[in-house]
């Protein structure tokens, strides 16, 4: 990743744990840096993956009710 780009990844993590009052140490906060960046690069990767117009969900599984006798 760029450095503009890590700026603004850093800095999109300092206003998330901020948003939910989430304390980091100082010494933690470059290693929830790199496991953002990790996951932006598999997202970046799964929506490279192009899908036909005839793409369609997986239906949702739902179990059947079981009764208890």
């Amino acid at each position: 990743m760029d450095d503009e780009n890590s700026a603004g990844l850093a800095a999109y993590v300092d206003a998330a744990l901020t948003l939910v009052d989430l304390p980091v140490e100082p010494e933690l906060r470059p290693r929830v840096v790199m496991h953002f960046d990790i996951a932006a690069a598999l997202a970046r990767t799964l929506l490279a993956f192009p899908l036909g117009d005839e793409a369609e969900p997986a239906p949702v599984y739902r179990p059947a009710a079981v009764r208890v006798p």
